[in-house]
């Protein structure tokens, strides 16, 4: 057996040792790049949005994006539509998704997941649309695809308490979850056609309707719907999820985000900021 002297050992630890530090001063180890502060906005899946700032002057659903655009620019995002450079979510530290009427492929599942690994984050903006084919089950199937936690239900959330202006369908709350998300929040936040969410997993409640809020199974019109047995837990309509690495919210209510709601309710901009900050 050969053995190495004490001072031979001595040298080689040094040699070792020093070209370790080299290597990693010139930045020969790999290192994963952030993410461009990107916000990537899905408009290529038969969403009900617009797919760019030029059309808000005269697109009533420009709504949804208006708000929280300015809030995206204030924040120092650049923002990009799939229509315009392509459904490359990989590429961009924020994906909204919003109310797609058309199923995600495996393809692009495999993409969000690969953004997520790179320590994305997937916004996903449910809301309730009469007839299916809805964004509920679309979005519940990426959800499952992606492993969130965060399931979708079809169906609608009314409160005849907690409301604004008597219209049981407008629901507030400020019935707020113990996430990071909701640690920044104190002002009621508003939502209508509002969907329903279920948490498991590595999934969390961001805010809950309020405990006099109810689950209506929706029919073909909203007179006449039988509501579901209510459980003792209150309903989440925001939910997060910490998955491969990156992170995924779920709204339950696109018109959150809309900008006249927005606009009445400051509760609103304060939960996209706190999403965004997360």
């Amino acid at each position: 057996m050969i053995s190495i002297g004490g001072e031979k050992m001595k040298r080689l630890l040094v040699v070792v040792v020093c070209t370790v530090m080299l290597l990693t001063i010139s930045g020969c180890f790999p290192r994963d790049k952030p993410l461009p502060k990107i916000v990537l906005i899905d408009d290529v899946h038969n969403n009900i949005s617009t797919s760019s700032i030029e059309e808000y002057a005269t697109n009533e659903l420009a709504g949804y994006f208006e708000g929280i655009v300015t809030i995206l620019y204030s924040k120092g995002y650049e923002v990009a539509y799939a229509s315009e450079v392509g459904f490359t979510p990989q590429n961009y530290a924020i994906v909204i998704l919003s109310i797609p009427l058309q199923a995600y492929t495996p393809t692009e599942i495999a993409a969000l997941n690969s953004q997520l690994s790179k320590k994305g984050k997937i916004i996903m903006i449910d809301m309730l649309v009469e007839v299916p084919p809805a964004s509920t089950f679309f979005l519940d199937a990426l959800s499952d695809g992606l492993n969130t936690g965060i399931g979708f239900v079809w169906g609608l959330v009314t409160d005849t308490v907690n409301n604004i202006g008597g219209n049981k369908l407008v629901i507030t709350s400020d019935n707020f979850g113990t996430h990071p998300i909701a640690s920044s929040l104190s002002s009621k936040i508003a939502m209508t056609f509002t969907t329903k969410l279920t948490v498991g997993g590595n999934a969390t409640a961001v805010v809950y309707a309020e405990d006099s809020a109810v689950f209506l199974t929706y029919v073909s019109s909203l007179e006449g719907q039988a509501p579901i047995p209510q459980v003792s837990d209150p309903i989440p309509i925001v939910a997060a999820s910490s998955v491969n690495g990156g992170k995924v919210v779920a709204i339950s209510s696109a018109y959150a985000f809309h900008g006249t709601l927005m606009g009445i309710v400051p509760g609103n901009t304060d939960l996209f900021e706190a999403i965004v900050d997360w």
